[in-house]
């Protein structure tokens, strides 16, 4: 069940995760279920012990998964995934934003986030494993971000 699980959060992609690997998000379910019987219902049907086994098993079976993929680049890409890069020399990779689910709404969301206006002010920017936005400014950028303060000034005087 923990390996079934783990793939269809891989495949649900980066977006969906909120910030949590797809291990993460195992855990905390898992974890919840095993637990939450035994300290929910008094007169649970699940045995004690049997919960603290299945604990056990879970973070055994998670310190597993992270040795195997500290060790092993294609297990860490088959189960984490790997960074995808979104804006190349300003401009966005829109093969790479659809790959990854990512709508130009989503982008210049994240782009805020960042405080960068425009994706010409970048030079790379990655979605990384996480779903956080990664962003290189271009050498550029100050002077475009500049440029666009002292124009907006002359337009309110």
């Amino acid at each position: 069940m923990y390996i079934f699980t783990v793939i269809v959060l891989r495949f649900a992609g980066k977006r969906r995760l909120a910030h949590l690997s797809p291990a993460d998000l195992i855990i905390i379910i898992a974890l919840g279920s095993a637990v939450g019987d035994v300290l929910i219902y008094p007169q649970s049907t699940t045995q004690l012990e049997l919960a603290m086994l299945a604990v056990a098993t879970i973070v055994i079976l998670q310190v597993a998964m992270s040795k195997i993929t500290e060790k092993s680049p294609i297990a860490s890409y088959l189960i984490e995934g790997r960074r995808t890069i979104l804006i190349k020399n300003g401009k966005a990779i829109v093969k790479n934003m659809d790959y990854e689910d990512v709508s130009w709404e989503d982008l210049y969301e994240m782009l805020a986030e960042k405080g960068v206006e425009s994706p010409k002010q970048v030079k790379e920017a990655y979605l990384e494993r996480s779903g956080e936005l990664s962003v290189i400014l271009s050498p550029i950028a100050p002077k475009y971000m500049a440029r666009r303060l002292i124009t907006r000034k002359k337009r309110v005087i």
